[in-house]
């Protein structure tokens, strides 16, 4: 699975094929994990990141729903994974090489 940041958040499973990530937060959640590949982002700070008026009276599930639907989303077993007070996303970090093409 890659995740690209640059310009629109967009996924590609394996095979390169695009998957869909419904939802302007689910998409927000994907987004910070990703700044963070494979490190635990901690709960409080995913909730900050998500809620910036100020998190909802049930923050904690709130947040548990939004990482099912991601998961749902990602279909992968382990693509999202609970750990010590956080969350992980089960993903690489790859380095690119920027490249020019003439117009």
């Amino acid at each position: 699975m890659r995740v690209r940041l640059l310009g629109a958040l967009e996924v590609l499973d394996d095979d390169g094929a695009p998957v869909a990530v419904a939802g302007a937060r689910v998409r927000a959640l994907l987004a910070v994990l990703a700044l963070q590949p494979g490190r635990l982002v901690p709960a409080d700070r995913l909730v900050d990141a998500l809620w910036e008026d100020g998190p909802p009276a049930n923050a904690a599930n709130a947040l548990q729903t939004l990482v099912k639907r991601l998961r749902a989303a990602l279909g992968r077993s382990g693509a999202v994974l609970w750990r010590d007070g956080g969350y992980v996303l089960g993903v690489e970090r790859r380095r690119s090489t920027p490249t020019c093409s003439p117009h």
